[in-house]
């Protein structure tokens, strides 16, 4: 297994969210479905969070 950084993007109706995350895996396929659970995982056990970063831009 190998320490695979995962990007997963998912497209709202009014934006786009990223969720990049580190995971073990020994396929693509394997890491995605990796970070797909912990993403769940984190947004089960989390009380409150907000952004810490941000980047604007003009459209």
């Amino acid at each position: 297994m190998a320490r695979r950084k995962v990007t997963l993007q998912a497209t709202l109706p009014h934006g786009t969210f990223y969720w990049v995350t580190n995971v073990e895996a020994s396929s693509e396929e394997e890491a995605v479905v990796a970070a797909e659970n912990l993403f769940l995982a984190e947004m089960e056990n989390i009380e409150e969070w907000e952004f810490t970063d941000f980047d604007v831009a003009d459209a």
